[in-house]
């Protein structure tokens, strides 16, 4: 693996599995899963060809990960998507004001700070779910996408969300996935679609609620950071007291940074929630263990059983292992690249895919099944690195990993010990999935509530 001048190096082969490269487009617009599933069949590196970003080259191994994410990632970019949906924030940002960012922001969701919040979540996690009639029907997406959201606005931000209201900030918190929607991502940036249209009226509606809150924020910030409630009021506590680089915190910066906050910080979580309880629907001899666990609770899990819920984590691990919301991590060639023989052209998209690593039998035993108890053995210390990776890697892993872990451990214990969601439809089929920038379950999906 290198870089730099490689012209002489072939390129990876477009995968006969696709048919012609011009029916690439068509065919990923179609069916994103199914169409790189045909591509990667048996090949660990691909190529196909999509009318807007050209060839996309499709990496799935994790020496790859490791070289993209961790030892060349100097020779990688965040492509110009990211800047468009997150403008500076961190997600999105690189090079010296990404690691300023980082440097700020890390300290911020270690998981001791992060503990404090736990009964936070789970009062707002009771709150949604105690409106759930028995024998009604639920659309499991919408709700999870309900339930992380007043999760983040009430323990981050410091304001409860009206339980039944502020559709504007929830509707505006889903468009983002609109530009990477496969109906047009695949399409020239230039190209009008609906979803982009939707995108660009959810961002400027995201933005607006991003100044109210830091505004209020702003009014009475507290002169300790040490002092502040929630972590809108630290940043901003942080801002006024100057201890942060200049240009880290200032209105534009933190505007950013609250809208990546938004987006990242309910979506990937919402999705991994409804993936758990598809598979705890499907696959009942794990649903009886987790039922066995979370009866054994006093009453609503609180941070002291955190131990005693192993059972539960191993059902989140094994969720973003089989269904990983952060299904592909993209890149784009900062240099020409060689990797495994085949040449990367500087500028090329090149996409990481999460998803196909963690369903190779070359690192699980039967990986389409759905088994938590896989994780009480030695695995993750006989894996090779970079083989599970739903959070990324390398220095640029999710900063709200441990945030996403402690929400929805104790959002699948809260409803766990109160409901059954019951899947009606075929418990042997793969759940109904939609990609964008996540993967997501199909909206309208409808689950059938069931007291305990």
């Amino acid at each position: 693996m290198s870089s730099g001048d490689g012209t002489t190096t072939p390129l990876a082969p477009y995968p006969s599995t696709l048919g012609h490269p011009l029916t690439h487009t068509v065919g990923a617009m179609r069916d994103v899963f199914g169409f790189r599933n045909r591509a990667m069949a048996d090949r660990d590196f691909v190529r196909v060809k999509l009318l807007g970003p050209g060839d996309v080259y499709h990496l799935g191994h994790p020496d790859h990960f490791e070289y993209v994410l961790l030892s060349g990632r100097d020779d990688f970019r965040k492509s110009d998507d990211f800047r468009i949906a997150f403008d500076e924030g961190l997600v999105a940002a690189e090079g010296e004001t990404w690691r300023r960012q980082r440097e700020v922001l890390q300290p911020l969701f270690a998981r001791d700070r992060l503990l404090d919040h736990a009964d936070g979540m789970v009062a707002q996690v009771r709150r949604r779910c105690r409106r759930w009639e028995p024998g009604s029907r639920i659309d499991l997406a919408a709700e999870t996408s309900q339930l992380s959201l007043d999760v983040l606005f009430s323990t981050l931000f410091g304001r409860e969300l009206s339980i039944d209201g502020d559709e504007a900030i929830r509707t505006a918190a889903d468009r983002l996935q609109d530009w990477f929607a496969p109906t047009s991502y695949p399409l020239p940036r230039w190209v009008p679609t609906p979803a982009r249209r939707r995108f660009r009226r959810g961002k400027e509606r995201l933005h607006a609620v991003a100044d109210d809150l830091l505004a209020a924020a702003a009014t009475d910030p507290p002169a300790d950071p040490s002092a502040a409630d929630d972590l809108l009021s630290l940043l901003v506590a942080l801002r006024e007291s100057g201890a942060t680089p200049e240009g880290v915190l200032d209105d534009d910066s933190l505007g950013d940074q609250v809208v990546t906050m938004i987006f990242a910080g309910h979506d990937t979580t919402s999705t991994a929630i409804a993936f758990a309880f598809y598979a705890l629907a499907t696959n009942p001899e794990v649903r009886a263990r987790f039922h066995d666990e979370v009866d054994a609770l006093d009453g609503p899990p609180t941070v002291d059983d955190l131990d005693a819920l192993d059972v539960t984590e191993r059902v989140v691990t094994e969720t973003l292992r089989k269904y990983p919301p952060v299904y592909t991590i993209p890149r784009e060639a900062a240099t020409d690249v060689t990797l495994d023989g085949y040449r990367i052209p500087e500028g090329a998209a090149t996409w990481l895919t999460v998803d196909q690593i963690h369903r190779d039998s070359r690192f699980y035993d039967d990986p389409e099944t759905f088994r938590p108890a896989r994780w009480a053995t030695d695995l993750r210390e006989r894996l090779p690195d970079f083989a599970y990776a739903p959070f990324g890697g390398g220095p640029r892993r999710c900063i709200g990993r441990q945030f996403a872990l402690l929400e929805a451990t104790l959002a699948l214990a809260t409803i766990g010990r109160e409901y059954d969601l019951v899947w009606p439809g075929d418990p042997d089929a793969e759940p109904p999935l939609v990609g964008a920038m996540t993967a997501r379950m199909v909206p309208g999906t409808k689950f059938v509530v069931e007291r305990r």
